[in-house]
């Protein structure tokens, strides 16, 4: 059975009105839109729906947290997701994308596939740098001091410290 299956919204059944759709998001969702940069997750997304007669507003309500990889350390990391966003889907010619907020679907489709723009505003919620914390604490010890062994930051290269001691005339 394909796990992503209960994100596609078959809209062309639906009444004029809103709708209310509820997913709790863990790692199997992760693992099917293959998505390596999450490990683990307890989301709830909460979606409402409003059909009019050429359009869609998608109203996504996205909380809870994921478990990701430190980028200093590689030890388990949990950072809390929340988010609420807004998507419109029109219905046009072809399929296209306008704006960043605006998506444009063909008349012939019947349903949309929603667990894509899950993935991207819950992966776009994330921060660029995941660690621990700025100052280093709570980062796996024995990794952190092995990396400041193996960097080399205090070891300078003796062809550098001559060029520390030439005069340039001006």
């Amino acid at each position: 059975m394909n796990y992503l299956k209960e994100f596609y919204i078959p809209f062309r059944g639906l009444n004029i009105g809103v709708h209310n759709y509820k997913w709790e998001i863990t790692h199997k969702f992760f693992e099917a839109i293959d998505n390596s940069e999450i490990d683990d997750a307890a989301i709830e997304v909460e979606l409402d729906l409003e059909k009019q007669e050429r359009m869609m507003i998608c109203n996504f309500k996205i909380t809870g947290s994921v478990f990701v990889k430190c980028d200093r350390c590689l030890d388990k990391l949990e950072l809390p997701v929340k988010k609420e966003d807004t998507l419109y889907i029109k219905f046009g010619a072809e399929s296209e994308d306008e704006a960043d907020d605006v998506l444009i679907i063909g008349d012939t489709e019947y349903q949309v596939d929603i667990s894509n723009l899950i993935n991207e505003f819950i992966t776009l919620s994330l921060p660029l740098k995941k660690v621990h914390s700025a100052d280093g604490s709570g980062c796996n010890e024995e990794v952190i001091n092995k990396l400041e062994e193996l960097s080399g930051k205090n070891k300078v290269d003796p062809r550098w410290e001559q060029l520390k001691n030439l005069k340039l005339d001006k």
